[in-house]
């Protein structure tokens, strides 16, 4: 069947292109969410809200996606290198899947308790900000990380871009979190966004340890 034929092997040329591409993008990804986790801790500090704190930390946990990324598709690697090229692939899937994880029980242990203590947030314009950007950048980084991932057949890329997705869905889940908590006093709409968040860590994560053994594409030698 046509939709189960394989990608049709990449010269040694467009895989560097890719790659660097690949590389860049990452970079940015590592950059833009670092700043995003920044403003969000601080806007999630300011108003005590757990919630945005939460989605302050996932952008870190895309950060370090993106990191690993960055590693994965390291300047030096050439298209020969099977090899090595399988084993930064299996150990790039496996520590973003870890670092899913490990973050996801914070944000959960903490949003349990905010909610059983009856914690009330109050909300800062920065994170209406926050969330709005992010609700436009994502998904243009999910595209293009998605696009590459496949060219490329990288696991680790495109569990990267599934992270990068899930976090445009709850860029919209905060922003309405925040609306329901600032308009209609609906003080737990916080907590459940946190538990949302620890959500689509674990699933993330779990997905990515899933499919750990999944190797790159072959490509063409020269």
């Amino acid at each position: 069947m046509l939709m189960d034929a394989q990608p049709l092997p990449l010269s040694a040329t467009v895989f560097h292109s890719l790659s660097r591409l690949a590389w860049w993008t990452a970079f940015f990804t590592v950059v833009y969410n670092f700043c995003e986790g920044v403003f969000a801790l601080w806007a999630g500090h300011i108003g005590s809200s757990w919630g945005v704190i939460s989605f302050g930390i996932d952008a870190v946990a895309e950060s370090l996606s993106g990191g690993v990324i960055l590693w994965r598709f390291a300047p030096g690697i050439r298209a020969d290198e099977r090899e090595r090229f399988a084993q930064r692939e299996r150990r790039a899937v496996v520590l973003i899947g870890l670092s899913f994880l490990v973050l996801s029980m914070v944000v959960f242990v903490e949003a349990i308790q905010r909610l059983l203590g009856h914690v009330h947030a109050e909300e800062h314009g920065l994170a209406f900000i926050v969330a709005g950007v992010s609700l436009v950048v994502k998904p243009l980084l999910f595209g293009m990380k998605w696009y590459l991932g496949q060219r490329l057949q990288s696991e680790a890329l495109r569990a990267d871009a599934k992270q990068t997705l899930a976090c445009a869905g709850l860029s919209a889940a905060l922003l309405l979190g925040l609306g329901m908590n600032q308009w209609f006093g609906v003080w737990q709409a916080d907590s459940v966004l946190a538990l949302l968040i620890a959500a689509v860590l674990v699933r993330e994560g779990f997905h990515a340890l899933r499919h750990r053994h999944i190797l790159c594409c072959p490509i063409s030698q020269r």
